[in-house]
């Protein structure tokens, strides 16, 4: 719910009714271009409300999840570690608590510089959100696809959705389609199996091309197909 795709362009009831006839359940992403963990106080509190505002608006259109980032822009070095750290947890349990009836919001690992996906274990111990975990994101910051299947096995019911993405770079993510690159979906599709994980998926990829979206998707269904 970004640029061409924010609340205020949105063919709200179009969608609602297009979801309906095609029998299609919904995952937004919400906007991250906002700061909802900003140093400045008035600055986090605009984004937390343009934030609330846009579940709402997926919720009216009948969506059931959103993903948002755990993350700020603020510069490293030039504001306290800690202190930027503890407003992104802030702001995921605030964003958490602000989604309507029958509506979840995920917050999404990002590549740090303040948290990313190793600091999971934290965000579980301070706040009660459900997460997305971006596994190109978690792979660039040093968490593979080994690790990425202990989280599932171990938190897994604070795993709501998955961002599926593959990369060929171990310090960056490029959004590639799964079996392209070098993250380990296999032992990820085994953590999923061993524990009947009944999240939501996306293949978030740096393309709107159909053919190159179901490349991954038909390499994603083979591993589960193969791994049961």
């Amino acid at each position: 719910m970004e640029n061409g795709f924010q609340r205020a362009c949105v063919d709200v009831d179009r969608i609602r009714a297009l979801a309906t006839e095609h029998a299609l359940d919904l995952v937004v992403h919400l906007p991250y271009e906002v700061d909802a963990a900003s140093p400045h106080e008035h600055a986090r509190e605009g984004a937390r409300r343009e934030l609330a505002a846009a579940m709402e608006t997926a919720a009216t259109m009948s969506a059931e999840k959103g993903v948002f980032h755990a993350h700020s822009f603020a510069k490293p070095g030039a504001w306290d570690r800690d202190r930027v750290r503890e407003l992104i947890f802030e702001s995921v349990r605030t964003v958490s608590a602000a989604a309507p009836d029958g509506f979840e919001a995920c917050a999404e690992n990002l590549k740090g510089p303040f948290v990313d996906a190793g600091d999971f274990s934290t965000l579980f111990g301070q706040t009660e959100a459900a997460v997305c975990l971006d596994t190109g994101h978690a792979h660039a910051t040093g968490h593979g696809g080994a690790w990425q299947a202990a989280l599932l096995r171990e938190h897994g019911d604070r795993i709501s959705h998955l961002h599926l993405n593959d990369t060929r770079r171990d310090g960056n993510d490029e959004h590639l389609p799964v079996g392209i690159g070098q993250v380990d979906f296999e032992a990820t599709v085994r953590a999923l199996r061993e524990t009947d994980w009944s999240g939501t998926c996306t293949h978030e990829l740096y393309s709107f091309g159909h053919e190159y979206a179901a490349h991954g998707k038909t390499a994603f269904d083979r591993l589960l197909d193969t791994s049961g």
